[in-house]
C-alpha cells in the first residue's frame, strides 16, 4: 500500500484522538477513530465483494490499511445472512463521520475538512481496486457514487451554516506593474478543486456520479499500468445527449481539464467546434478543413457541438459525411492523442452514431444530460443575481419559480433550460430600469434589487 496514503490515515486518526479530547464523540459513543476505521472496512468490503471474487490482494490491502486481520472467510461473510452490507452503509457511515469533521471545523475544534477526507477516502479506494489487477468498472462506479453523495451530502451542510455574510466584499488579489495595479493571473486548478467546481454546478447529478466513476477509472488504470498489470483498451471518447441549455458544454470544457489532471491527455487543450467549422461549401475543402480542426486539438480534447448536423444533410452537394469520414481518420491514425466529444439532442445522436458503423465503434461511452427542475432554474437565477451583486426578493423568486413550473409543464420547443433562467435574468435587468429610470433619487439598494414587478410579466 502506497506510504503516503498510510501516512494521511495516522494524520487522520490524530487528528480524531485531539477531537475525542475536546468532546466530540462517535457513533453510540464509541471513538471517533474505530468509527472512522469501521466505515472505511465497510466500504472496502463493499467493494471487494461487488465483482464476487476476494483476491488475496485485496485482503493483504484491507489488512494493511486498517490493521485489520481478516481472512477471505471474514469479508465473504459480510455478503450473506445478518452482516450482509447493503450499498448505502458505508455512504451514511461517512457521511455521519464527515459531518462531525465539519462540524469541529465550524467551532475551531479540528484544522481537518471534511473535502480531505473525502478525498482521502476516493484516494483509498482508487489504490484498493487497483490491487488486484482487474478492472472492473462497477467498482469504480460504486466508488465514484459514495465519493460524490458523500461530498454533496457535507456541502449541503456548509451552505446551511454558512457564516460567511453575503455582503461581505471579496478582494481581488493583484500585482503592481509599472505603476499600475493589474490582476493576478489565474492559477491553474488542481484536480480536487476542478472536483468542486463541477460540485458547484446546479443540478446534474447523474452527470456529476458519472464524471466522478470515469475519473476514477482512469486513476485505477494508471495504478495499474505502474505495476504491470496489463490492461485492456479503453475509448475516453464520450458522447454527451441531452437538450439545449444543460450544461453540455460546460461540462466538456471542466472533463477536458480533469482529463489533463489526470494524464489522460498530454494536453490542457480544449477546441469547440460545430458543423460550420468542420465543413466546407467546396468539394475537396471539407478534409482539410476537418483535419486542420483536429490536429489544433491534438493531445486534448475536441468538443463537437450538434454533432448529429453532420450526418443530417440529404443534398447531393452536402459534405457533412465527408467530414465524418475525415474525423474517423484521424482518430484512428492518431488513437490516444486526441479524445472527441460528440454532444447534441439524445434522439439525433443516436442516428448520427448508426449512420456510420465507425462512430458507433468508437463512441460507445454516454452521459446523458436531464432537463433542469423548476427550483434549479430558479437557482441558477438567483445565481446570475448574486454574481452582478444584484438581490432578488422573495416574492421576486416565488414568481420566477412559478414562471419556470408553468413552462416546464408546457414545454415547446423553444424551452431552452438553463439559457431561459440567463434570458429571464436579462430581461428582468431591462424592466428593472424601466421601473426605475423615472425615479429622481436612487439609492444603492435600489440599483441593486430585483422585485417582484421586474419579473412579472415576461416572456420568452
Amino acid at each position: 500500500m502506497d506510504y503516503k496514503l498510510i501516512a494521511e490515515y495516522e494524520r487522520i486518526q490524530k487528528e480524531c484522538e485531539a477531537l475525542e479530547g475536546k468532546g466530540v464523540k462517535g457513533d453510540d459513543g464509541q471513538d471517533l477513530k474505530s468509527e472512522f476505521k469501521k466505515a472505511l472496512m465497510k466500504m472496502l468490503i463493499y467493494i471487494c465483494l461487488l465483482d464476487e471474487n476476494v483476491g488475496a490482494g485485496e485482503i493483504q490491502f484491507i489488512n494493511e490499511a486498517l490493521g485489520t486481520t481478516l481472512g477471505a472467510e471474514d469479508i465473504k461473510k459480510f455478503s450473506s445472512g445478518n452482516t450482509e452490507i447493503s450499498a448505502s452503509e458505508p455512504i451514511d457511515a461517512l457521511q455521519r463521520f464527515c459531518l462531525k469533521i465539519a462540524k469541529g471545523r465550524l467551532e475551531n475544534k479540528t484544522a481537518l475538512e471534511y473535502r480531505e477526507i473525502v478525498s482521502f477516502v476516493n484516494s483509498l479506494g482508487v489504490s484498493f481496486i487497483a490491487s488486484d489487477g482487474r478492472a472492473d468498472e462497477r467498482e469504480t462506479a460504486y466508488l465514484g457514487s459514495l465519493v460524490f453523495r458523500v461530498r454533496a451530502f457535507c456541502e449541503s451542510y456548509r451552505k446551511s451554516v454558512d457564516r460567511i455574510s453575503k455582503d461581505e466584499p471579496k478582494v481581488q488579489n493583484s500585482v503592481q506593474k509599472g505603476g499600475k495595479a493589474e490582476k493576478e493571473p489565474e492559477k491553474e486548478k488542481t484536480l480536487d478543486e476542478l472536483m468542486e467546481k463541477l460540485d458547484s454546478l446546479i443540478g446534474l447529478e447523474r452527470v456529476k456520479q458519472e464524471v466522478y466513476s470515469l475519473s476514477n477509472l482512469i486513476k485505477v488504470r494508471k495504478l495499474r499500468e505502474e505495476r504491470g498489470f496489463r490492461q485492456p483498451d479503453m475509448s475516453l471518447h464520450l458522447v454527451f445527449t441531452g437538450n439545449p441549455g444543460t450544461g453540455k458544454t460546460t461540462v466538456a470544457r471542466l472533463l477536458s481539464q480533469i482529463y489533463y489532471k489526470l494524464g489522460a491527455v498530454k494536453k490542457n487543450v480544449f477546441v469547440e467546434v460545430d458543423r460550420s467549422g468542420l465543413v466546407s461549401n467546396y468539394i475537396g475543402h471539407t478534409a482539410l478543413k476537418t483535419k486542420e480542426v483536429c490536429e489544433s486539438a491534438m493531445g486534448g480534447v475536441l468538443f463537437i457541438d450538434e454533432a448529429y448536423a453532420l450526418t443530417c444533410g440529404t443534398g447531393k452537394n452536402d459534405f457533412g459525411q465527408e467530414a465524418v469520414n475525415t474525423l474517423l481518420k484521424f482518430m484512428e491514425d492518431n488513437r490516444g492523442e486526441l479524445v472527441v466529444i460528440c454532444a447534441g439532442y439524445t434522439d439525433l445522436m443516436q442516428q448520427f452514431l448508426e449512420s456510420n458503423p465507425g462512430l458507433r465503434s468508437r463512441f460507445n461511452r454516454f452521459i446523458e444530460f436531464d432537463d433542469y427542475s423548476a427550483g434549479e432554474l430558479r437557482a441558477m437565477f438567483a445565481l446570475y443575481c448574486s454574481q452582478y451583486k444584484l438581490e432578488a426578493t422573495e416574492e421576486a423568486l416565488d414568481i420566477v419559480q412559478r414562471f419556470f413550473e408553468e413552462r416546464i409543464a408546457h414545454k415547446t420547443e423553444n424551452f431552452a433550460n438553463g439559457r431561459d433562467a440567463r434570458n429571464l435574468f436579462e430581461k428582468a435587468l431591462s424592466k428593472q430600469a424601466d421601473r426605475l429610470a423615472p425615479l429622481l433619487e436612487l439609492s444603492d439598494s435600489d440599483l441593486l434589487t430585483l422585485t417582484g414587478e421586474d419579473v412579472k410579466g415576461i416572456e420568452l
